[in-house]
């Protein structure tokens, strides 16, 4: 191993810090607070009267989750360069999981616009918006599901390259991304194969892993690199 006091460090684990940083905030803004102001679960006609009035609340909502998508592959490609060095077949998968999941999200927006566009449609009925919005928001829901089972297999290969970095902390925060990534694939699971189970979703619960490595990419971005490093 390498002395990690000789070498110099670069500035990827403070940018992929800063990027995880805006993926939760603009995350959050568009999953817990935009959308979540215009689709009404079980209501569908209210979900409708809300489009329709107050469309460009939905539009900042979609375009929120596209710029989220968009820096998520910032995000792992500063990652790769910063633990590639550790496991490239980890780097690699941690990549490529974090790109499919990324594109499948990006894609599922389709189906929000639709239901813009649906709802912009003078010539329907006020049934066949509801039934045409019911349906695309469906669709989207299950796409968006979809997303995450990548969105949670991702973390496995980062926690383990985050584990290898032998440091008590990283330890702990390598751990709890794996659990962050077994909560998101359970969501997913069960909705998809136990879609009347009324359970809460769990990675509102296990999440916990990806705020402290963004804080710890933050705080100690200079140790990381040179952990990292040393692993060469």
């Amino acid at each position: 191993m390498k002395n990690i006091e000789n070498i110099k460090p670069t500035k990827n684990a403070l940018m992929a810090g800063l990027f995880y940083l805006a993926l939760i905030i603009i995350g959050m803004y568009g999953f817990v607070y935009a959308l979540p102001q215009i689709e009404i679960k079980g209501d569908i006609a209210k979900t409708v009267e809300n489009i329709k009035n107050n469309s460009f609340i939905f539009r900042v909502g979609i375009f929120s989750i596209l710029v989220m998508n968009v820096i998520s592959i910032l995000l792992v490609i500063y990652l790769y360069r910063l633990l590639s060095s550790i496991n490239k077949t980890m780097g690699l998968s941690m990549l490529i999981l974090m790109l499919f999941g990324a594109a499948i999200s990006l894609v599922n927006e389709v189906n929000h616009f639709a239901m813009i566009v649906i709802n912009g449609m003078s010539d329907l009925s006020a049934t066949e918006s509801q039934n045409l919005t019911d349906f695309f928001s469906t669709i989207h829901n299950h796409g968006a599901h979809i997303a995450v089972i990548f969105w949670g297999l991702w973390l496995f290969p980062l926690g383990i390259l985050i584990f290898k970095l032998d440091t008590r902390i990283s330890e702990f925060i390598g751990v709890m991304l794996v659990i962050a990534g077994i909560g998101y694939i359970l969501d997913s699971i069960f909705l998809f194969l136990y879609p009347n189970l009324q359970i809460p979703t769990l990675s509102d619960y296990t999440f916990l892993g990806e705020f402290l490595l963004t804080i710890w990419l933050l705080i100690k971005s200079r140790t990381i690199e040179r952990l990292a490093l040393s692993k060469i």
